[in-house]
């Protein structure tokens, strides 16, 4: 994806949302992307976006070896480019927390987006005053040394029930977090603002006193009138609408 890409799919990312996301890729057959049980740290003012950087921890035991390629948590927090978002997998234990206030700044400093952890976190009233959102599962005092460590960065993870991979596109709001698959972002994102457009129109229906039968979902009949409003911005008539409705009822079914 080279960098004037990334850059249209990360504007464009950022004008969706979770839910128009989670839509999309369900119409791509893609439905297991959504994270379950975060509680969001912090506030956010629209979508959170941005390529996930992964950090797997595993539990502590005293008579194996430290990881492969040593504090690899450390390393990833000091390489970590600006707009990404990191993502944890901490096994979804809450009892320790993953990282607290020194790493918070370090990962500032770094430009993150977002940090999204299946585990807990600390330092929450820190948190929450940082410039980016933090979600986890829950929050403790007590630190992961000596209970679990940090240990492979960038390789395939999950988190809170969902695959994530290094590269892959995260999007997260009040809503929730869904995990967008690289090789799938631009038909995600068209697929949205299709949606998107649809769903503007539904709702100027809705709001001019029309039925659910014929502003949500659309129907058929409605698509006629669906490009006119994206031309002209101009809705149907009642009359026009319950004549193409009698018209499609005439239609012999295949």
């Amino acid at each position: 994806m080279t960098g004037v890409h990334l850059l249209d799919v990360r504007e464009r990312l950022q004008t969706l949302g979770a839910a128009e996301a989670a839509d999309a890729l369900r119409k791509l057959g893609i439905a297991h992307v959504v994270m379950h049980n975060l509680h969001l740290f912090g506030e956010v003012t629209g979508p959170v976006v941005g390529r996930a950087r992964t950090l797997r921890y595993l539990p502590h035991r005293e008579d194996a070896a430290d990881a492969p390629n040593g504090p690899v948590n450390r390393q990833l927090y000091d390489t970590i480019d600006a707009g990404d978002v990191l993502v944890l997998d901490c096994m979804g234990l809450t009892a320790y927390a993953a990282l607290g206030d020194m790493m918070y700044s370090r990962l500032i400093s770094r430009g993150v987006r977002a940090i999204v952890v299946d585990g807990a976190v600390r330092d929450i009233a820190v948190a929450i005053q940082k410039t980016f959102p933090v979600f986890a599962r829950g929050q403790s005092p007590q630190p992961y040394f000596g209970e679990m460590r940090p240990w492979e960065a960038d390789g395939d993870i999950q988190c809170c029930g969902v695959l994530v991979r290094a590269g892959d596109w995260i999007v997260g709001d009040t809503d929730g977090v869904v995990v967008v698959p690289e090789r799938l972002v631009f038909d995600v994102v068209e697929l949205a603002e299709s949606k998107r457009l649809h769903d503007q129109f539904s709702q100027a229906l809705l709001a001019a006193g029309f039925g659910l039968d014929d502003a949500y979902p659309l129907a058929p009949h409605m698509n006629p009138f669906l490009l006119r409003y994206m031309e002209d911005q101009i809705l149907p008539m009642q009359e026009e609408v319950d004549a193409a409705r009698m018209a499609a009822s005439r239609m012999p079914h295949l």
